[in-house]
């Protein structure tokens, strides 16, 4: 199995100190895992500046670029589905990249953290985006895998002091990031279920 990552979530993991963590709560190795050039570059800039928008903090992008060098695996790319990606609002150059990569093998999951690209892809005709159906991973998944393995007080050490930087994950971990387990796994699950019945067949893979 083959675990390719969007910088998104590379992003967001890497500041909620979870990315390291990725091979144990996924069970695939950094070496069957990929993300796009651009990942490394805008870390390696953050390292003496952070851009404020992708990383907000020297740490979170250390830590990023030890995750990706050990991302060695390759992203193959159907070159005839990129236009056709690329054609939709809500869906970036990189985004498509790796959707297109995705659907390239039955044996290829995708990480994403950007919800505006899921929600594209699931206004698509049946017909083009079978590819995808239960092959897609959002960070929500991880964030339950990682509640589960961790508990409740680990969580909240790693994610409260940026759990804003994605708006559902915000919401699930409380305004003071205070919120009970059972409140924090029932948002988390909230937004998994709305993803998982956007489109029948879901997009979403099942993970645990």
């Amino acid at each position: 199995m083959k675990l390719l990552v969007d910088v998104d979530a590379v992003a967001k993991l890497a500041h909620w100190n979870l990315l390291d963590a990725l091979p144990l709560l996924t069970k695939v190795p950094f070496a069957q895992c990929a993300t796009l050039s651009s990942a490394k570059y805008r870390a390696q800039r953050a390292v003496e500046k952070p851009d404020g928008k992708l990383f907000h903090s020297k740490d979170a992008a250390i830590a990023a670029i030890a995750a990706i060098r050990g991302m060695t695996a390759s992203i193959d790319s159907i070159e005839t589905l990129l236009p056709v990606l690329q054609d939709l609002p809500g869906i970036d150059a990189g985004e498509a990249v790796l959707l297109s990569a995705t659907a390239n093998s039955e044996s290829i999951l995708l990480l994403t953290g950007d919800k505006r690209a899921l929600r594209a892809l699931s206004q698509l005709p049946l017909e083009s985006r079978v590819g995808f159906s239960g092959k897609i991973i959002v960070i929500e998944q991880v964030l339950l895998a990682a509640l589960s393995h961790f508990g409740i007080d680990e969580l909240r050490k790693r994610v409260c002091p940026h759990k804003d930087l994605d708006k559902a994950v915000g919401i699930a971990m409380g305004s003071k990031c205070d919120a009970p387990e059972s409140s924090v796994r029932d948002g988390l699950n909230s937004y998994v279920n709305e993803i998982a019945q956007a489109c029948a067949p879901s997009l979403l893979a099942k993970f645990s």
